[in-house]
């Protein structure tokens, strides 16, 4: 459609000790999520979607995950589709 926004975020997860691998998992499953970076504590995603909200809902699942101590997001973009 082409009055459609497109909406693109970066977050950094903050993971507990020895959940980074459980938690990598799950994030990587989501759809319109990928991760960019990891170290032994935290990853760096982008998420997707069609509005700000979407984004919002995304990033509280990602916080809801066990062994998050939390995921904040650092940038957002908005632009039309095509």
């Amino acid at each position: 459609m082409k009055d459609e926004v497109w909406h693109v975020s970066s977050a950094v997860i903050s993971v507990m000790p020895g959940a980074m691998d459980a938690v990598a998992k799950q994030i990587a499953s989501y759809e319109n999520v990928e991760i960019h970076a990891r170290d032994e504590r935290r990853l760096v995603v982008t998420i997707e979607g069609r509005s700000s909200g979407m984004l919002g809902e995304t990033l509280t699942r990602i916080n809801l995950i066990d062994g998050v101590l939390g995921a904040n997001m650092v940038f957002e973009h908005a632009e039309k589709a095509g």
